[in-house]
């Protein structure tokens, strides 16, 4: 008797990494221009120290969602494995990397950035300029290669491998090759510094075309189940 727990489990933590973006992408676009990627540290631990609700909600729910996709990495993978094991499991140890990196990342960033706002409030000139010239050093990817780019790469695997076995609808393949681009437009954006790069990715990708393959995914796994 196949064993359906994996499919099961799979779809519900997909469709939950689809809620979890669509958190990101609405998160992004709220929080104040000062808490972008491409903001300057002098004006970005200032920002933080006055309202940072919206970037908190937006490390929460990076943080959550990794730790959810890890799961949904091993149920998508599954239903393509045929198709090209080499690839398949490079391409899903790379997803599982970048989504764990995501992880920690943002999992340590929720503790230490309060905490710095809270020290640059009640700071003297130098501790304030030590706390803007430390910020560029916290991320853990600062230019998202692992937790976008491997990401990304992984999700354009699986989809082509997917069109060459015929296991999934044309759409979902081409809306898996286009979430794909958009996880790169984000690497690109931060390797370039091109804030608008990311604000696109992010809007398109975070709040559209991702949340729609990782529930779509998910439901057609738990189907199977």
């Amino acid at each position: 008797m196949k064993d359906n727990t994996l499919s099961k489990l799979g779809g519900t933590l997909s469709i939950l990494v689809g809620i979890s973006y669509v958190i990101i992408g609405v998160a992004y676009v709220l929080a104040p221009a000062d808490q972008k990627p491409g903001a300057n540290a002098t004006q970005l631990v200032p920002s933080l120290a006055q309202n940072s609700t919206w970037l908190l909600i937006e490390y929460w729910a990076f943080a959550l969602g990794a730790l959810l996709a890890l799961g949904a990495v091993l149920a998508i993978s599954e239903t393509v494995r045929g198709a090209n094991e080499g690839w398949l499991r490079w391409a899903s140890n790379l997803a599982i990397v970048g989504f764990a990196v995501t992880a920690v990342n943002y999992f340590r960033l929720l503790a230490v950035q309060p905490l710095r706002a809270m020290a640059y409030v009640a700071g003297d000139a130098s501790t304030k300029a030590a706390l803007v010239a430390d910020q560029s050093s916290l991320s853990l990817d600062p230019q998202g290669w692992l937790g976008f780019g491997a990401v990304g790469l992984w999700v354009l695997v699986v989809s082509l491998l997917a069109l060459r076995g015929n296991v999934w609808p044309k759409p979902l393949v081409y809306l898996g090759i286009a979430v794909a681009i958009a996880y790169w437009l984000v690497v690109t954006g931060f390797v370039l510094g091109i804030e608008t790069l990311i604000l696109i990715a992010a809007s398109l990708g975070g709040i559209i075309l991702g949340p729609i393959w990782y529930i779509w995914a998910g439901v057609r796994l738990r189907q199977a189940s």
